[in-house]
């Protein structure tokens, strides 16, 4: 099952979150294999450290959702780990993998993974397999929600013109 909720932010929000992702130091998004560190092989994309207050806003706008979200899916969802603010410059993607795995525990908590593209671009579709059916392609469409269960496959398809800005959250 996946959670798609078209238009879940005003277009003002999407663009004043892309804008401090544009303003924001940006660093090589790390992969975690045993340790967090830099593998281009695996994920070429940018994390951007933007302004405590739009962490505040977007915090409060996901968890705005976490209600809705927890009905979808059937579960209790208590709390997230806090946002994270991605850049996939052109040629930018992540390989196939998983956020989260059933029984991880404390180490890996995540239950759902919530993903809120920022910008369109071509390319950059984020591909989930659910629950090993064939996979399906969601196109990066500004103010877009989506949130899938954390254990299941997915990836990012290389960026091949413009700039796909997104934030990323997990609930436990």
């Amino acid at each position: 099952m996946i959670f798609i909720a078209r238009d879940a932010w005003s277009a003002e929000q999407c663009a004043r979150v892309h804008g401090a992702i544009g303003r924001a130091p940006l660093s090589p998004a790390e992969i975690y294999a045993d340790d967090y560190r830099v593998d281009e092989r695996i994920r070429r994309t940018f994390e951007a450290e933007v302004d405590p207050p739009i962490i505040g806003e977007v915090e409060e706008a996901i968890a705005g959702m976490r209600p809705r979200i927890a009905r979808f899916f059937g579960i209790p969802l208590v709390g997230s780990e806090g946002p994270g603010f991605l850049r996939y410059p052109r040629g930018g993607f992540y390989a196939p993998h998983r956020d989260g795995l059933p029984g991880a525990g404390d180490q890996f908590p995540r239950r759902i993974s919530v993903v809120l593209f920022l910008t369109a671009c071509e390319g950059g579709e984020l591909r989930v397999w659910d629950d090993g059916d064939a996979p399906i392609d969601i196109a990066p469409v500004p103010c877009t929600l989506v949130a899938f269960p954390a254990h299941c496959l997915h990836e990012v398809l290389p960026v091949t013109a413009g700039v796909r800005d997104a934030v990323v959250d997990w609930f436990y």
